[in-house]
């Protein structure tokens, strides 16, 4: 896929704030072999269950088509993914690294994160539906704000005003 020179910089910008955050030690697993993975899979054999650690305000924007919420894996965990391979995603990928971290110290899951997350599945060509029930194909994706504006050309970002304090509670005290 060609990029324009503004997808070129977008692209560039989320790859090097991933290297400000991103840990050696968190199995990474980047979009465009994400999608060949399952693109080899074919459809109805899956090679992981993708895991969205976003908040439901967020996820209601969109998501990746098949992805499930950190709670729904959670609670379905013994019944339905104790043996499956784990992709977890954010917006850029940091609660998502964080996830994946807990997912291996705690449950010895094979569990990697998408490098870039949401925002790196745009550039790849990546499909989103729309979060809240219709699935529908849609091209919003949630940001955090203008810094983070930085899917592909064609995606319309996303974000709330929500002052940070908030956002800072959220965190600590897992609302979803």
């Amino acid at each position: 896929m060609s990029r324009s020179p503004e997808d070129a910089r977008r692209a560039a910008e989320i790859e090097r704030m991933v290297a400000e955050f991103s840990s050696p030690s968190v199995p990474e697993i980047t979009a465009d072999a994400l999608m060949a993975e399952m693109r080899d899979a074919g459809t109805g054999n899956e090679p992981y269950v993708l895991v969205d650690v976003r908040t439901a305000d967020e996820r209601a924007v969109s998501s990746i088509p098949g992805s499930v919420s950190s709670a729904e894996y959670e609670s379905d965990f013994d019944a339905k993914y104790r043996d499956e391979r784990v992709v977890a995603y954010c917006t850029i990928g940091y609660r998502s690294g964080k996830y994946v971290e807990k997912l291996i110290e705690e449950k010895g899951v094979d569990t990697y994160n998408l490098r870039g997350s949401v925002l790196a599945w745009t550039h790849a060509g990546g499909e989103l539906v729309d979060g809240g029930g219709s699935g529908a194909p849609t091209t919003r994706v949630h940001t955090f704000g203008k810094k983070w504006a930085l899917a592909r050309s064609g995606y319309d970002s996303v974000w709330f005003n929500v002052p940070v304090v908030s956002y800072v509670k959220n965190l600590l005290f897992k609302r979803r």
